[in-house]
């Protein structure tokens, strides 16, 4: 049997329920899609910075390039002249605070070139016989007068990636990323050809760009070492990382350059595959993408951004970041949300549970009253608590007590009436029994006294 009590009871909880566990859903999904959003923001300002970074250094060594090539070709400066050379691009890495290495190299097969190397210490590298294999390197002092020589190697600059690039694209270019013989690390040259008035080659100005700088900037930008930063070139080979992983092996003159997808860090390396099959490859991202990828149980981001193309360089810069750096902050809050739904639950379903106890209460009683009043035993008395409520159950209550009074009343006068009654009843019985045993005596008396007259 259905009771009020319990489909009041199981309605409340049941929309008490529904409501707090829609606003706790809301408010879950509400706090993911903000994660989402602040995780977008977060990368991308990363990813702003670091290009930042990268394109004012490479459009500083555009600029110092462009610096010597004027020089060179407006007849400033003897490009022939490799004494007026060396004091031109001299007096440029001293006054500019060049980081690296500032050259010419002509097709007769002299090459001056010079390296700040902070403060007031420089490195001359020159070559001033164009028929002799070596290039020896000297000290210079902050006037650019030669010291001791500290090495002397074997390089011919004819045969270096940048002024073969040069020379055959008749323009300022970007060469292929080398092995630098300086210091050993990926390089990229700003190479520019030189020509005298009759159009004639004479030779190509270079400024080197040390990837290993901008994996510097990389270490300085990121926020924290979870970071993971790195520079790809479109085809996906590592020209930079914040990772200790190599980037790159030498065997011999023979040089090995990994993919991300390659890497010997297992974590760049899955975020190149998760890039590849993503979108297809490095060379195939627009603008910027964010992708999730899952490495040894943990969920990563990896956002891309490609380098501004003003700079000529078709470079992707990337950022691997483990997600639970963001969803720690919205774990926290929704467990504490779940705490706190599920105290509100108990506390509203309790309240639900009193407000239903309260409401039915004075029911139960009225229903009592009306059982008493069928079993008349009704007592006006035990609804005085309820009577004395201001609502409508209280008005229901007083009307019960006047009704059930009436109906008691009525029911006495009717139990007093019907008792008179029977009173009456049997009084007549009584008198008519009485009547009738009085004529049977007179009909006795009269046969008696017939007998006795027939006798005689």
């Amino acid at each position: 049997m259905f009771s009020i009590q319990n489909v009041i009871q199981i309605v409340l909880t049941m929309q008490i329920t529904v409501a707090v566990g829609v606003t706790s859903w809301v408010s879950f999904h509400g706090s993911e899609r903000a994660v989402q959003r602040l995780t977008l923001q977060l990368c991308e300002n990363l990813n702003y910075r670091v290009e930042q970074e990268i394109k004012s250094y490479l459009q500083e060594s555009i600029q110092i390039n462009q610096a010597v090539t004027i020089a060179l070709s407006n007849g400033t400066v003897n490009p022939n002249n490799i004494s007026q050379v060396q004091q031109d691009i001299f007096d440029k890495a001293r006054e500019l605070n060049i980081k690296n290495i500032l050259f010419y190299g002509n097709d007769n097969g002299t090459m001056v070139g010079i390296e700040h190397m902070g403060n007031s210490k420089f490195l001359l590298r020159i070559r001033e016989d164009g028929n002799s294999p070596n290039r020896p390197t000297y000290e210079l002092n902050g006037n650019g007068v030669r010291g001791k020589m500290i090495m002397n190697e074997v390089y011919d600059h004819r045969s270096r990636p940048w002024y073969m690039g040069a020379k055959e694209a008749g323009k300022s270019i970007w060469s292929s990323v080398f092995v630098s013989t300086t210091d050993g690390e990926l390089t990229t040259t700003r190479a520019t050809p030189i020509y005298n008035n009759s159009g004639e080659f004479q030779g190509v100005v270079g400024i080197n760009v040390s990837l290993n700088q901008i994996k510097q900037f990389m270490l300085r930008t990121r926020p924290t070492d979870q970071w993971n930063v790195f520079l790809v070139e479109s085809d996906g080979s590592l020209m930079a990382s914040t990772s200790e992983s190599p980037i790159f092996e030498k065997d011999g003159n023979v040089i090995k350059r990994f993919e991300a997808s390659k890497s010997k860090d297992i974590r760049l390396q899955s975020a190149g595959l998760a890039i590849q099959k993503r979108f297809g490859g490095f060379d195939k991202i627009q603008d910027s993408q964010v992708v999730e990828f899952d490495f040894n149980g943990q969920t990563y981001i990896v956002s891309t951004h490609k380098l501004n193309k003003t700079v000529e360089l078709d470079w992707t810069v990337g950022i691997i970041v483990p997600k639970a750096i963001f969803m720690q902050y919205i774990d926290a809050n929704n467990r504490a949300t779940i705490m706190i739904t599920v105290a509100m639950l108990s506390v509203n379903i309790l309240i639900g549970l009193a407000v239903s106890a309260w409401l039915l209460r004075p029911i139960k009683n009225l229903m009592t009253a009306a059982k008493e009043i069928e079993e008349e035993s009704f007592n006006s008395d035990k609804l005085e608590s309820v009577a004395h409520r201001k609502d409508e159950i209280g008005q229901m209550a007083r009307v019960f007590q006047e009704m059930g009074s009436t109906i008691v009343e009525r029911q006495n006068g009717m139990k007093t009436q019907l008792k008179q009654l029977r009173e009456e009843k049997d009084e007549a019985k009584k008198a008519a029994i009485a009547s009738q045993m009085g004529h049977n005596n007179s009909i006795q008396s009269i046969l008696s006294r017939s007998r006795a007259a027939r006798g005689k």
